[in-house]
């Protein structure tokens, strides 16, 4: 298997709503909402979301995106509802993905957009870089 190399994405390159494999320093994994990434980290015993700005933005305290997440598509049993989320495959490969022509589900009308995560962030009591 070859090495591979990323560097940091520009915050003018991220999707809202997307996960990212990065260096953050709450975890190292995160979701990119609009303004700052949400991270799992662990305090006083407990698991809690914590809200990081980007690189770019402030260069410590922060989280470095280097590779998007790729979810996959769904090879789905069926096409409506639960059936079309569910299926006998998941893909992950880019050239597979284009050469089957099966289609990109990034997020799909059962996610949650910026919005929900915004509320569950606020009613989970995100906490500041300050922690």
């Amino acid at each position: 298997m070859s090495e591979e190399r990323h560097k940091i994405i520009p915050k003018k390159n991220l999707i809202t709503g997307r996960w990212y494999v990065g260096r953050g320093r709450n975890g190292n994994v995160g979701i990119w909402i609009k303004d700052y990434f949400l991270t799992i980290g662990f305090k006083y015993g407990d698991f809690v979301l914590k809200q990081e700005t980007h690189y770019d933005d402030n260069q410590t305290g922060c989280f470095q995106p280097y590779k998007l997440v790729d979810e996959g598509i769904v090879e789905p049993f069926g096409t409506v509802g639960w059936s079309s989320h569910y299926g006998k495959a998941l893909i992950f490969n880019e050239k597979t993905r284009k050469k089957r022509k099966l289609p990109f589900q990034a997020m799909r009308k059962h996610d949650l957009d910026v919005q929900d995560l915004k509320a569950i962030a606020a009613r989970m009591k995100v906490q500041e870089k300050s922690a």
